[in-house]
């Protein structure tokens, strides 16, 4: 009778105990149909070096802080009801672990591989995304970490293999395509020694090809424009201090009297033009007695007659052509405007 009445009293045990593993942690869910809230739950983590337990009243818990030496570990889980002192029997969990090599483990834990981003550089595809380390702060996957990340990115081309220090919050590297493909794919993959991460495959789409930038062309232009300006500047100035010289040579190689030297302005007097006032009538009168003039053109006749009449007629034409009253008269008569006829001067009759 008191048998059947403890068997009454006895919780009936979970159901169902499940391991959730992720980024950030890993979670034990297991199942029970009782609701009541008088009722508790043992919750026991075994893994080779020992076990570790905690009490719940919910149907889950978070036991990423029950998990140790990550790296090379196995655990499983064990769940019990326990009320009014009486325990269920247990329930546990399928066996996990973080370590790829744990050939009894039916659950891996792998982190995620983070977010990568990717660039054009340099006529490559750049790849950076954040160490896992410094992104997965709580991760019991990562606990007692003494390895680097090595990663391999892999192409339609090639596989690279590269490494990222713990203390390096970011990994980056670059990859090469032989062609240009329009879209670039890359499939990445990484491990801490024997703790791997989830592939992730991340497309570029656009143009990684170099080009020369504007800049490219625009300093070898102010270069040469510059070297051009300086020299034009040099040139400049040898070519003013040699003319300099120049005109202090050719002055000094000349005689002084030949060097103008401008007066002072207030030295320096203008020539001025001025009108002289004259008669508007002019008059001419004869040089000496007209008594003597024919006198001495009598006494001239005298000596050239001994000559001969040929010398006579000819004396007489001469006379006549400078002196004669006829010529004097047809001058005056076919020159009516002529000055003759203002003079005041006397007609000088000669007579042989």
């Amino acid at each position: 009778m008191i048998n059947s009445l403890l068997a009454v009293s006895r919780p009936p045990p979970p159901a169902n105990v499940s391991i959730q593993c992720d980024n950030y942690g890993v979670e034990a869910r297991w199942e029970y149909p009782d609701q009541s809230r008088d009722v508790h739950f043992f919750v026991e983590v075994t893994h080779f070096n020992g076990r570790k337990n905690e009490t719940t009243q919910n149907r889950n818990l978070n036991i990423s802080s029950m998990l140790f030496n990550s790296a090379h570990s196995t655990y499983f889980v064990t769940v019990r009801a326990v009320r009014g002192g009486q325990e269920s029997d247990s329930c546990e969990s399928a066996i996990f672990s973080f370590n790829e090599n744990a050939g009894n483990a039916d659950i891996k834990c792998y982190l995620d591989f983070p977010e990568v981003e990717l660039s054009p550089k340099d006529g490559k595809l750049h790849v950076q995304f954040i160490n896992p380390p410094h992104l997965y702060r709580n991760t019991p996957a990562l606990r007692d970490l003494d390895y680097d990340l090595i990663y391999y990115i892999e192409t339609e081309e090639s596989e690279n293999e590269f490494t990222c220090g713990m203390k390096n919050e970011t990994c980056e590297s670059s990859v090469e395509f032989s062609e240009h493909r329009g879209v670039y794919c890359v499939n990445l993959t990484g491990k801490f020694g024997q703790r791997p991460l989830n592939p992730r495959r991340k497309c570029f789409e656009g143009d990684i090809r170099i080009y020369p930038s504007f800049t490219v062309y625009l300093y070898p232009v102010l270069g040469v424009a510059l070297t051009l300006i300086f020299i034009t500047g040099i040139i400049m100035l040898l070519a003013k201090k040699f003319n300099s010289e120049i005109k202090k040579n050719a002055i000094t190689a000349f005689p002084k009297f030949l060097v103008f030297n401008p007066a002072p302005a207030g030295q320096c007097k203008v020539l001025k033009v001025e009108t002289e006032i004259m008669d508007s009538k002019v008059k001419i009168e004869p040089v000496g007695d007209p008594h003597e003039q024919t006198t001495l053109i009598e006494m001239n006749s005298d000596e050239e007659q001994p000559s001969g009449d040929g010398d006579v007629g000819r004396g007489d034409l001469d006379n006549e052509s400078a002196y004669g009253p006829n010529m004097l008269d047809e001058d005056d008569e076919d020159e009516p405007g002529s000055l003759s006829n203002g003079y005041d001067s006397p007609h000088v009759n000669l007579s042989l």
